[in-house]
This record gives structure tokens, C-alpha cells and sequence, in this order.
């Protein structure tokens, strides 16, 4: 393996260089939340329109950053998860949709955080998709916090439900689209060229059977995130009954 310590064109996973991006994004998580939950809900509704914004040009700059050279469709068109997720984030804020809350909060939690834990990402501080990448990851999972932190959302089970039936809407139509293309969004395909595999998801075994074990991993994460929530509303809803009841 080629020593890549001090380079700025290259980037490599669980590295000093990994370590130090994920704790920026992540405070800059946290000084989002903490402005957001300090203001009046006037300057907080101007704040939230400017997140919107800002997720807006992120996506659009990141887009043409990746297409730069031309179109591949085979990895190029805006399917992958975190685009689909940069466009539910900022929707989720700004209309409060039940079903685009849901979809963001388990997303985020269960599947987006998976690329700040393990990134595919190749090019590093020096090439203008080492910053998208990081950016647009932390608008889904910044924004999702901000709806827990900020704006009170809750998830229940009928959250759980709605976030697993758009999950598997999303992964039925990008599985057509991955057969057709044969490309790879949302690692549910099986595409010519082995590089569009994470290793990661080659661990899972040969295509098409690592589908349905993805699939499971993916259920398990979503249970996982919601499960705290239960167990938090039990208490509540205990304290709630007792005194009714005396």
C-alpha cells in the first residue's frame, strides 16, 4: 500500500486525515443545533430557510463536481443514497412532512452514518469532491439531528413503517435501474467494473445474494435507531397512566 501521509490529493480511510474531518463535521453539527435552539422562532425560521438553501447549492455544486468530465450512467446520475437523502433533508425541514421526517431520521441515522464510519471517498482536500462529499453527508445527518434537536421530531412506529416502505420503493426502482444501466446505486447491483463495489459490500457475498443480506442489515439499523425512542416514551407514558389511575 502506498504511503499517502501529508498528501492532500489522496485520502484514506481510518487515517489521521478521517479522524480529523469526521470531528469537523460533526462540530459544525453541533454549532448548527446549539445556534438553531437559541434563537427566537422567528430567527430560527430564517435559519432553517438558509439550511435549505444551503443543502440546495450543495447538492447542485456536488452534482456537476462528479459529472464534471461527462456523464457516466452508470455512476453518475443522482441515485445513490445520500443524493436521494440531500434532497429529503432540506425538504423535511422546510415542509415538515411526516413521511419525508421519517425517511430522514432513519436514513440518517441507520445509513448515512455509515459513510462517515467507512467512506468511499478516494480524493482528498485538495480536489473540490473531498469536500462535497463530506459536506453533503453532514447536511443529511446534520439535518436530522436539528429535527430531533430543534424542531422536536419523535419517531414512532408509524414512522418506522412509513421510513421502510419508502426504503424499499427507493431500493425496487434503483435495482431495475442498476440491471438496466448496470450500474451500481445504492450497492444493489452488479456492474461490470468490480471498483463500484465497496469491499465492504463484496464481504457480503456474491450479487444477487447480498441484496436480500443488505436488506436485513438495513431493517436491523433502522430497528436499532428507533428502539432508544421506545424505550424512552415508556417512562412518560407510565407517569402519564399512574396518577389516572389513582
Amino acid at each position: 500500500m502506498p504511503d499517502t501521509a501529508g498528501r492532500f490529493d489522496v485520502f484514506t480511510a481510518f487515517g489521521t486525515m478521517h479522524l480529523v474531518t469526521v470531528l469537523c463535521c460533526f462540530a459544525a453539527i453541533a454549532a448548527v443545533v446549539t445556534l438553531g435552539r437559541r434563537l427566537a422562532p422567528e430567527g430560527e425560521r430564517r435559519l432553517r430557510q438558509g439550511l435549505v438553501a444551503f443543502a440546495a447549492t450543495i447538492w447542485v455544486v456536488y452534482n456537476i463536481a462528479w459529472n464534471w468530465g461527462g456523464i457516466d450512467v452508470a455512476s453518475g446520475l443522482p441515485l445513490h443514497i445520500c443524493d436521494v437523502g440531500g434532497v429529503i433533508a432540506p425538504l423535511a425541514l422546510l415542509t415538515q412532512r411526516r413521511f419525508l421526517r421519517a425517511a430522514l431520521y432513519f436514513w440518517a441515522f441507520a445509513l448515512t452514518t455509515q459513510a462517515f464510519i467507512q467512506p468511499t471517498l478516494v480524493q482528498g482536500p485538495a480536489s473540490p469532491l473531498f469536500w462535497c462529499f463530506w459536506i453533503a453527508h453532514s447536511i443529511i445527518l446534520g439535518y436530522a439531528v436539528y429535527d430531533i434537536a430543534v424542531l422536536g421530531f419523535r419517531p414512532d412506529w408509524a414512522d418506522f413503517r412509513r421510513a421502510a416502505v419508502f426504503t424499499v420503493a427507493y431500493v425496487a426502482v434503483v435495482f431495475v435501474v442498476n440491471i438496466a444501466l448496470g450500474s451500481n446505486y445504492a450497492y444493489v447491483g452488479n456492474p461490470a467494473d468490480p471498483k463500484l463495489v465497496p469491499p465492504f459490500v463484496a464481504l457480503l457475498g456474491p450479487w444477487p445474494l447480498r441484496v436480500p443480506v443488505m436488506a436485513a442489515l438495513a431493517g436491523l439499523g433502522f430497528l436499532l435507531v428507533f428502539l432508544p425512542w421506545r424505550f424512552l416514551r415508556k417512562p412518560a407514558v407510565e407517569a402519564e397512566v399512574e396518577p389516572e389511575a389513582a
